[in-house]
């Protein structure tokens, strides 16, 4: 019974979407699947899950001097220094050491489908779900790829932790938590791909406590939220962070901004009976004090 309710659903959902575009109403359906994307962006990209993404009206933004590209100033502490995230449109990375620094926007651009009306008339699952499986996988690996070059580049010298022995123990986290305090800053989440997580089934009762241990034992570890109390973001992105790699980030006001000129959007095009579709966003994201950003990378 849930089955066929849940056909009958999709199926209404896919006929009001298709017959949008058909009336030439592209804006309404692509709203819908705007709406629908957006949504699931915020669950596939790790980096909208340490940064707050805000969205930013035309007259929130700053003037550049010498450029017609869009920025934001922000304030910063004097005694850190400051980069954004370079995407497409922004320009090279720039650090900055002054009291403020400056975010660029760029663009964020899923590939370009195309597919018939008939084959879509077809189709027994909502649209906007496919729609968005093709354009959130794009858009979050691209955010996603250039906050770690961009925090990868930030996390040398003391800030870049590489332990010779051990993995994911008391030991090396204690070093990593230590490592981040020692410049003054709190802690915040820390990221890290699925596969490094489930090492910490390997944590012995003797460091976790019995009642822990049998609950992993039971349940596993993907109801946990915490490790030694520290919240946890995990990713299957393995070919963008490395199976190696623990990130430790401070709490965003003490890290840096996510900004958004447009959200992600959905774009929708007819030709007869081929619809052409795709996503873009403008993103632009700050890292205000890079004292905020540590890394680890565990033998």
């Amino acid at each position: 019974m849930n089955y066929e309710t849940t056909q009958v659903s999709a199926q209404l959902v896919n006929s009001s979407f298709l017959r949008k575009v058909e009336n030439g109403q592209e804006k309404e359906a692509a709203a819908e699947g705007s709406a629908f994307i957006r949504s699931k962006l915020r669950e596939a990209s790790f980096a909208r899950q340490v940064l707050t993404p805000v969205v930013l009206s035309d007259d929130e933004l700053d003037r550049d001097e010498y450029t017609d590209l869009p920025k934001k100033i922000v304030e910063k502490e004097p005694d850190s220094y400051a980069t954004f995230v370079p995407f497409k449109g922004t320009g090279d990375r720039t650090w900055f050491s002054g009291p403020r620094y400056a975010i660029y926007f760029g663009k964020v651009e899923s590939q370009r489908f195309n597919k018939s009306k008939f084959e879509l008339m077809s189709y027994q699952n909502d649209i906007r779900k496919i729609l968005s499986d093709n354009s959130v996988k794009d858009m979050a690996n691209e955010e996603d790829t250039r906050f770690l070059q961009t925090c990868i580049a930030i996390a040398t010298g003391a800030q870049h932790l590489t332990p010779g022995t051990g993995g994911v123990d008391a030991t090396n986290f204690t070093s990593l938590f230590q490592a981040h305090v020692a410049r003054q800053v709190p802690i915040g989440k820390l990221v890290m791909t699925k596969e490094l997580y489930y090492e910490a089934l390997k944590l012995p009762a003797t460091s976790v406590g019995d009642p822990v241990a049998s609950r992993h034992y039971d349940d596993g570890i993907e109801t946990e939220e915490k490790l030694w109390g520290i919240p946890v973001i995990t990713t299957i992105k393995n070919d963008i962070i490395s199976n190696k790699d623990v990130w430790l980030f401070s709490p965003e006001n003490y890290l840096g901004n996510f900004f958004l000129l447009q959200d992600a959007t959905l774009f929708i095009k007819q030709e007869a009976d081929m619809i052409e579709f795709w996503s873009y966003s403008a993103p632009g994201i700050g890292v205000g004090n890079t004292k905020g950003v540590t890394r680890m990378t565990l033998p």
